[in-house]
Formats: structure tokens, sequence, C-alpha cells
């Protein structure tokens, strides 16, 4: 099994900080690297990194990965500005099976990676890590993508969504299906991860994985920050 991080954008609600968005300091490291730590600890050790804005900077402090024991290859996205889905599509002559994708700015509980690991799905579906606990402190819900769920089907998603159930971790298992998905949005224009996952959804390729009491945290401006490194601090993450 092999991990794809997306690390491509600027980050711009963070950007008083001198450095790129995966390098800003979580409890003195680099917030990417406690996502790298989790992906290892799931024992996934071969990993991929979508970077785009300051990737230079970006691949110098994290390497290949041989201090935490994985195997990092970095794939660098051009049009780094475009939506997060371009940087997904990247990798498609790079990963040849069912991979898990994440978020370069989400922090989260490990487990949450071997309850998505342990899920069984047909050939061609895909697995999207659904948060239940919409009302938590940990999401900012009118910044949150939602999602509608009827018997693990995830039906509708999207920014906005109402009524909704759940809402998108952004930590998924997914087939190669999901390169298609991408191929298809992308030569209409649609370039964000989330217009893929409309169509993954419309096809009943879609499922869910309900994280129950697992605790995640999209680190996107000074409030999240906080968030995680308190979470890190008490090992809620």
């Amino acid at each position: 099994m092999e991990a794809l991080i997306i690390a491509a954008g600027k980050g711009s609600r963070l950007n008083h900080y001198p450095c790129p968005k995966p390098l800003i300091p979580v409890l003195g490291r680099p917030l990417i690297e406690h996502i790298i730590r989790r992906v290892r600890k799931a024992a996934i050790t071969d990993l991929k990194i979508v970077v785009g804005y300051k990737a230079d900077q970006i691949q110098e402090a994290i390497g290949d990965g041989g201090r935490w024991g994985v195997h990092i290859d970095y794939i660098h996205n051009p049009d780094w500005p475009k939506g997060n889905g371009l940087s997904v599509y990247l990798a498609k002559d790079r990963i040849k099976e069912n991979f898990i994708l994440l978020m370069g700015d989400h922090v989260f509980d490990s487990t949450i990676l071997d309850r998505l690991l342990g899920t069984k799905a047909d050939t061609g579906l895909c697995v999207l890590g659904v948060d239940r606990k919409v009302e938590g402190d940990h999401i900012q819900i009118n910044e949150a993508t939602r999602v509608w769920v009827e018997n693990r089907r995830v039906r509708e998603i999207g920014k906005g969504l109402n009524p909704y159930n759940g809402v998108d971790t952004g930590i998924f298992l997914y087939s190669l299906f999901v390169f298609e998905a991408l191929k298809e949005n992308l030569s209409r224009g649609k370039d964000l991860l989330t217009d893929a996952n409309r169509t993954l959804a419309e096809r009943g390729k879609l499922m869910s994985m309900d994280i129950g009491d697992l605790i995640w945290v999209d680190v996107d401006d000074r409030k999240t920050l906080e968030q995680a490194e308190n979470m890190l601090s008490l090992r809620q993450l």
C-alpha cells in the first residue's frame, strides 16, 4: 500500500510564516512530519508527496524520508495555484494499485488509517473517512466539505451541502478509478478533488467509513493550528 500526500498549495491564511505551510512548526516539528509519522505508524512506508509552492524548501527539509523509516518520492505540480484535484491526477502514472490519499495540512489520529485499511470494499470502490461529529469544536463547519451518507454510501458531497450528516476528513482509500473521475472533471475545467468525489458518489463508487470518536484537525488558520497543538500535546491525535 502506498500513500499520496498533496502539499502543493500556498496556505494563504498562514502566510505570516516565512516557510511553506507543510513546514510550519507544530510542537517543534514541521506540520507534514506529523503526517509522515502517522503514515509510518500505520505500517505504510512508500510515500509520494505532491509539491508546488516553495517545493525546494519542502524537499530539502523532508528529504527522502529515511529518518522516519519511509521512502518518499516527490511529484512536482507546476500549476499549484489550481485546484487540488490536479495534484492528485499528476500521480496517475506513478501509482499502480489502491492507495491512501492524505492532505498535507490535516493532522489526525493514526487509528483512522488503521480502520480505513481494514475496510472491505468491492473492487473499484473508494472509501472516505467521514466524521459524523458535525458539531465538534475541531470542525469549522462553514469551511468543511460536507457529506450525506446512506447505508455507508456517500450520496452527496460538497461545501455548503445542506442537509448533511457528516464531514469529509480528507483521508481516503482510493482505487485507480479516481483517476478516471479526475480526468473527466479536469477536461470540463473542474479541478477540485471534491468534483471528482461527487462523480464517484453519483456513480455509487464512494463509500464512507465512520471515524467514530477519533479526532482530526484541518490546519487552515491560527485557530486550527492552536487546536492541533493542543490536541497533540494532550495526545488526542
